[in-house]
């Protein structure tokens, strides 16, 4: 992925400090969106964690400066969530009885926990 950045006077392309690019990058979420779709098994948690862990990706790709707003986006729009959080709910399934795609152990079609 190339940086996105937005070509404004006061930063233009090139300048550290550009702006983040925000079609681009909502396209960037829409895309690892997808293909967390595609490869949750319609488990959420899962979803969360295919979907998270892709923008970890794509953003360590960004300017510094950008992470934080593009991080801010993917969170309100496709319910991001931090490494902490994520490791918050994986804790927090082990505690109740279910794997880590955040179904009962014993059910997941993946073999999670079968007895």
């Amino acid at each position: 992925m190339s940086m996105i950045a937005c070509d404004t006077p006061s930063h233009p392309i090139g300048d550290p400090r550009s702006a983040l690019d925000e079609p681009a990058w909502q396209a960037v979420c829409k895309t690892a969106a997808e293909h967390a779709q595609r490869g949750c098994g319609l488990a959420w948690e899962h979803w969360v964690t295919l979907f998270s862990s892709e923008i970890d990706m794509q953003v360590s790709r960004l300017p510094e400066d950008q992470r934080a707003h593009a991080l801010e986006i993917a969170a309100q729009e496709w319910d991001y969530a931090t490494p902490a959080e994520r490791q918050e709910t994986q804790d927090w399934l082990a505690e109740n009885g279910c794997c880590s795609h955040g179904i009962t152990l014993g059910c997941c079609p993946a073999g999670c926990g079968s007895y």
